[in-house]
């Protein structure tokens, strides 16, 4: 797909063996282009929960836990919280830092469950426009394979075919993932006001 929308012929049948420079120009850049995106669309349908590792207990003077930054996360979206205001959870303070020469969540939340968008996502497991738009974000960082006249053109066109796909992969997310709940269910104030 990256290759189509550089309007390159090219046809790559196995990425491993293939020694073309178009090959080796995608495999460069194919986890950039996954990690990215992912982080860039930050859908529902791909986040994923995990109880964090524990570093070291009051690692400063600001912060009573240091855990573990994931391994595999492409963006960090909260540390879960089940406490609510206006019938809503509220947002639990963390800090993303390195400590002691590795990347750490700093926070006051004992046993802390993070909710993230994992790298390794299979691709599978995306929907169409999700997989469109991490194609075209490779054709942007592939876009040296393409020179001579209309390149920036086809540069300008591909970006915004990445970010048409990206509106329609969030889209279809919120979609798949809306609830529809009565404002006096999802707000005590207007239950009050109701009663």
């Amino acid at each position: 797909l990256a290759l189509g929308a550089l309007l390159l012929t090219k046809r790559i049948a196995d990425v491993d063996s293939d020694t073309s420079v178009e090959n080796q120009t995608l495999n460069v850049h194919y986890d950039t282009a996954i990690r990215s995106t992912l982080s860039d669309l930050d859908l529902d349908g791909t986040s994923t929960q995990k109880t964090l590792e524990l570093i070291e207990a009051d690692p400063t003077d600001l912060w009573l836990f240091a855990y573990k930054y994931p391994s595999n996360c492409a963006f960090f979206r909260r540390i879960q919280n089940s406490v609510l205001k206006d019938n809503k959870t509220t947002q639990i303070i963390r800090r993303v830092a390195i400590h002691n020469g590795q990347k750490v969540i700093f926070t006051n939340q004992e046993d802390a469950i993070v909710e993230y968008i994992p790298n390794d996502v299979p691709l599978n497991m995306l929907s169409a426009d999700a997989g469109l738009a991490i194609a075209y974000q490779l054709a942007i960082l592939a876009a040296p394979l393409i020179s001579g006249k209309g390149a920036a053109a086809l540069r300008k066109e591909i970006k915004a075919m990445y970010i048409i796909a990206k509106t329609e992969a969030q889209e279809h997310d919120r979609l798949e993932n809306a609830n529809f709940d009565d404002d006096a269910v999802t707000s005590e104030f207007v239950e009050a006001r109701l009663s």
